[in-house]
C-alpha cells in the first residue's frame, strides 16, 4: 500500500512539474506537423530551442530554428521565422492553442510578440554569438 502511495505521489508531482513548464511549444512546415522545440524550456530540457545539444537548439540540425541554412532558419525559406516573405512561419502553440506565429514580418496580424519572440525573430546571431544556453536559463525554476 505504501508503494502505491508513493508511486501515485510521484507521478502527481512530475505531472505538476511538467504542466508548470514545456506548455509552449514551436512547430513548423506547410502542415505545422513538424514540431520544432519547446519554446518556454530551460537550457536542460532535451526538446527545448535553448539547448544546444538538442535536435532544436543546435545550429547545425536540420530541426532548429537556429540553423541559417536549414529550412526552418534560413531567410529564403518559407517555413521560416527570418524570412519576412515566408507563407508558413512556425507556430507557437500553447495548451493546444495558437498563440501566433513566429516572424519577422511584422505585418503579419497573427505574429507573436513578446520579448522572447522578439528576441529569436530579431538577434537570432546575438543569440547563436551568446549561445542559446545563456538564454534558456530565464526559464530555469528558482529554488
Amino acid at each position: 500500500m505504501k508503494k502505491l502511495a508513493v508511486v501515485l505521489f510521484l507521478a502527481v508531482v512530475c505531472s505538476v512539474a511538467a504542466k508548470a513548464q514545456g506548455l509552449t511549444k514551436i512547430y513548423g512546415g506547410k502542415h505545422y506537423k513538424q514540431f520544432l522545440g519547446c519554446f518556454d524550456c530551460d537550457s536542460h530540457t532535451p526538446n527545448s530551442i535553448w539547448s544546444p545539444l538538442s535536435d532544436y537548439g543546435s545550429a547545425h540540425s536540420p530541426k532548429s530554428i537556429w540553423n541559417e541554412r536549414g529550412l526552418y532558419g534560413s531567410v529564403k525559406s518559407n517555413y521560416s521565422p527570418y524570412n519576412p516573405k515566408a507563407k508558413y512561419p512556425p507556430r507557437v502553440v500553447g495548451n493546444g492553442k495558437l498563440l501566433g506565429y513566429l516572424t519577422v514580418n511584422k505585418s503579419n496580424p497573427n505574429r507573436l510578440e513578446g520579448s522572447i519572440a522578439d528576441l529569436i525573430c530579431f538577434s537570432r546571431d546575438t543569440v547563436i554569438k551568446d549561445g542559446v544556453d545563456t538564454y534558456g536559463r530565464q526559464f530555469e525554476k528558482v529554488n
